[in-house]
C-alpha cells in the first residue's frame, strides 16, 4: 500500500501525475493481495487518550493528547518522540490541526470563557495569529508558503473565512451559517461548504473551491485539496474526486454511501465507503479501485484522518494517536 520511495521535494506536478499513473497500478496489482499496515502507537502526554490529526512527507505527525493532569495539548512527534507543544500563556488547552513541510504546525489555543485562538508553532514558538477585531479565531490548514487558513471574527459580525501570512491577515468573506471551511493548498485555493443564492434557510449550500476570489461549485460537500488541484469530497450521498473539471465518482464496497476525506499529491484518496450489509469500513481509492482497508491491517473501528506522499496513515485506534504504516 505504500509508495516504495519518496519523492524529491522539486517534482513538478507533471511527474506527480506521470508517476501516480506507472506506480499506482502496479502497486494494485501486488500491495492489496500482499501488503498489511502496522498500527504504531504514538503514545500519549501522561493522559489516558490521544489522536492524530494530519501528518506531512517528512513524517511529521501532529495532533493532540490529554496530559497527566487533565488537560488536552497539541503535539507534534517525530523520530518516534512526542512533544507537547503547550499553550498560550493565561489558556488552558490546545490542539494541531496541520503541519507544513517546512514542519510548521497550526492549531488552536483555548482560555478561559473558550475563547479561542489561532496559533502557530514555527522554530520552537508558538505565534498568537490575532483576529478580525473580535474574541475569536480558528486555524483549519497551513500550505509550504506558511500561509495560514482559518476563521475569525470582526467585532461585531459572524466568523470570517481568513489568510494569516507574515503578521497579516487577509479577510476572505464571511462564513455563513452551516457552511464550512476544510482545506488548503499551495496555490492558496480554499475548499469547503458555502452558501449559494438564493440564500435560502437554513442553507443552499454546496461544495466549492474558492480561486482568487471566484468560487467553482463543486459536489455537495467538498473535504480537501491537493497540490495538484484535486478536490474531494461527497456528492449525493458518495465519495468523489474532481479533477480538471470533471467529478468522478468513486464508488463504495457495495454498499449505498461513502465519504472521501483526504487526498495525497499522487492523488490516493483516503476515507470511508459502506459494504453491502452497511458497515462502514476505512478505505483508499488508487487506480480505480477503491481497497477495504480492514483486510490490510487496519479495523472497522480505527479513526484514520490523513495521508502522505506514500500513503502512510495517521489518526487514533482504541482512543489512542496512531501512525499506521
Amino acid at each position: 500500500m505504500r509508495y516504495p520511495t519518496r519523492l524529491p521535494a522539486a517534482v513538478t506536478a507533471t511527474v506527480l501525475v506521470a508517476s501516480a499513473l506507472t506506480v499506482l497500478p502496479a502497486a494494485a496489482s501486488a500491495a492489496p493481495a500482499a501488503y498489511a499496515y502496522r498500527a504504531v502507537d504514538l503514545g500519549t502526554l501522561g493522559g489516558a487518550a490521544s489522536a492524530a490529526t494530519a501528518t506531512n512527507d517528512r513524517g511529521a505527525v501532529v495532533g493532540w493528547s490529554m496530559t497527566a493532569d487533565g488537560t488536552r495539548h497539541a503535539f507534534v512527534w517525530r523520530n518516534g518522540v512526542m512533544t507537547d507543544l503547550g499553550v498560550l500563556p493565561g489558556h488552558v488547552e490546545s490542539i494541531a490541526v496541520d503541519v507544513n513541510e517546512r514542519g510548521e504546525v497550526v492549531g488552536t489555543s483555548t482560555g478561559p470563557e473558550l475563547i479561542t485562538r489561532a496559533v502557530l508553532w514555527r522554530n520552537g514558538q508558538m505565534i498568537d495569529l490575532g483576529t478580525l477585531g473580535g474574541d475569536y479565531s480558528e486555524a483549519v490548514a497551513v500550505n509550504d508558503r506558511g500561509q495560514v487558513l482559518g476563521l475569525s471574527n470582526p467585532a461585531t459580525d459572524i466568523p470570517h473565512r481568513v489568510v494569516w501570512q507574515d503578521g497579516a491577515i487577509t479577510d476572505l468573506g464571511r462564513q455563513d451559517f452551516y457552511e464550512l471551511t476544510t482545506g488548503f493548498n499551495n496555490r492558496g485555493d480554499v475548499v469547503g461548504t458555502f452558501n449559494v443564492p438564493p440564500y435560502d434557510y437554513p442553507c443552499t449550500c454546496v461544495g466549492g473551491r474558492l480561486r482568487d476570489g471566484v468560487l467553482t461549485p463543486v459536489g455537495d460537500q467538498a473535504t480537501a485539496i491537493n497540490n495538484l488541484g484535486d478536490v474531494v469530497g461527497i456528492d449525493g450521498g458518495r465519495a468523489f474526486r474532481w479533477r480538471a473539471g470533471v467529478l468522478t465518482d468513486l464508488g463504495t464496497l457495495g454498499g449505498a454511501t461513502s465519504r472521501a476525506t483526504a487526498v495525497n499529491d499522487l492523488g490516493v484518496v483516503l476515507g470511508s465507503a459502506d459494504t453491502a450489509p452497511g458497515a462502514r469500513r476505512p478505505v483508499l481509492w488508487w487506480a480505480g479501485r477503491t481497497v477495504d482497508l480492514t483486510a490490510h491491517g487496519l479495523s472497522a473501528t480505527d479513526v484514520v484522518n490523513d495521508l502522505d506522499i506514500r500513503s502512510r496513515l495517521v489518526g487514533s485506534r482504541a482512543g489512542r494517536a496512531t501512525l499506521f504504516r
